[in-house]
């Protein structure tokens, strides 16, 4: 009789674990967490029940218990892989970057053929900023497994990071033959194309990657800017209006904006488009959207719009060859001439040596101009 009410309970309990499993490869861990926690609770001394149970905490975020059941774990066995993977994954989670590293660089004393253990590895290199050490390990788990796309597509970007174009550039054309539908691979491709000024090459990698449903607003950004660079204002205008409509317009989308309409001639929109740059302004980018409306301004023959945009530039970022053209634009829009020659002379001391000679001769012809209005 007790003999087959164990066999009952075996059975109850080989059901429960099925169920158990069947719940967790459905991702419902809350489920699956009472039928393996009474598994193991009838066997505690089940390692493959106790590895379960430790999954299912992690995946319901209780990290605390998840750690001590993989710890314990590791107490039975000190090369079990699984718990060292869970735990080095539990770390990251935790945003431990050097316990995660050293249960990584565990599992690749104990397998260094496993190009996932050195990806790893990279990424965590990468998040603490490291850029050397997460190449050599991007490097290792690529010459492990070539196939990797999203490695080949790291790879690449970290030799980009380190400024080493041409391991950037070969890289990236092994991804590229291998999977040329990849939008990372087409982003990657674009950026590398973006550092060394392949602007057509921009172009033709991002467009790809959009006709793929790509909608990143870095890379519309990017292509704008290519469009620009090619002579070709008007799909420029196109994409970043579409970041415009996505409401992820920042500064520099209205600055290039306000560059496009210039080289279109299109005086009231330029202006209008670098007005906003600056009204969004909260970078370094601020007095060069100053400068290059003032520029605007004084193609123009706004002069006193041009000086009080490059006086505003100036104050943001003093520049010697700003006062230059604040005196200039003075010169040009004040009867009163005292206010150029005031930023003449400001020019001259700095020694810029660009407009020295015309500064002085024209602090001279000002010098007479007030000498004879003063008569």
């Amino acid at each position: 009789m007790k003999s087959q009410e164990t066999v009952i309970i075996k059975m109850d309990i080989e059901e429960s674990y099925k169920k158990g499993v069947e719940l967790m490869n459905a991702n419902r861990y809350a489920e699956a967490f009472d039928y393996i926690f009474e598994c193991q609770r009838s066997d505690s001394k089940n390692l493959d029940y106790m590895n379960r149970l430790g999954y299912c905490y992690f995946h319901l975020g209780n990290y605390r218990e998840a750690k001590w059941v993989f710890e314990t774990l590791l107490k039975e066995d000190s090369l079990n892989i699984s718990a060292l993977g869970n735990l080095a994954s539990i770390a990251n989670a935790e945003l431990n970057y050097t316990a995660a590293s050293d249960y990584f660089s565990q599992l690749i004393q104990i397998d260094s053929t496993n190009s996932y253990y050195f990806r790893q590895r990279a990424l965590i290199a990468k998040k603490k900023k490291n850029l050397i050490a997460a190449t050599a390990f991007f490097n290792k788990a690529h010459s492990l497994n070539e196939n990797d796309i999203a490695t080949i597509a790291d790879l690449a970007g970290m030799y980009l990071d380190i400024k080493a174009l041409d391991y950037a550039q070969q890289v990236i054309d092994k991804g590229m033959q291998k999977d040329s539908s990849n939008i990372r691979i087409l982003q990657t491709n674009a950026r590398v194309q973006n550092a060394v000024d392949d602007y057509p090459g921009v172009i033709r990698s991002i467009s790809r990657a959009m006709e793929l449903k790509d909608s990143s607003n870095y890379f519309a950004m990017m292509i704008s800017v290519a469009y620009l660079k090619t002579d070709q204002p008007d799909e420029c205008i196109y994409h970043l209006n579409r970041v415009v409509a996505r409401e992820r317009d920042s500064e520099y989308t209205h600055h290039y904006l306000a560059m496009a309409y210039e080289e279109k001639d299109d005086f009231k929109k330029a202006a209008e488009h670098y007005q906003i740059a600056i009204e969004k302004g909260i970078s370094t980018q601020v007095p060069r959207s100053h400068e290059d409306l003032a520029k605007l301004f004084e193609k123009n023959n706004k002069y006193y719009k041009a000086y009080e945009n490059y006086k505003a530039a100036h104050n943001y970022k003093p520049d010697n060859e700003l006062l230059f053209h604040i005196a200039h634009n003075a010169d040009r829009y004040y009867k009163d001439k005292t206010i150029a020659m005031r930023y003449y002379k400001k020019y001259l001391k700095t020694k810029d040596e660009k407009y020295q000679q015309y500064s002085k001769q024209r602090i001279d012809q000002l010098k007479e101009i007030i000498h004879q209005m003063t008569k």
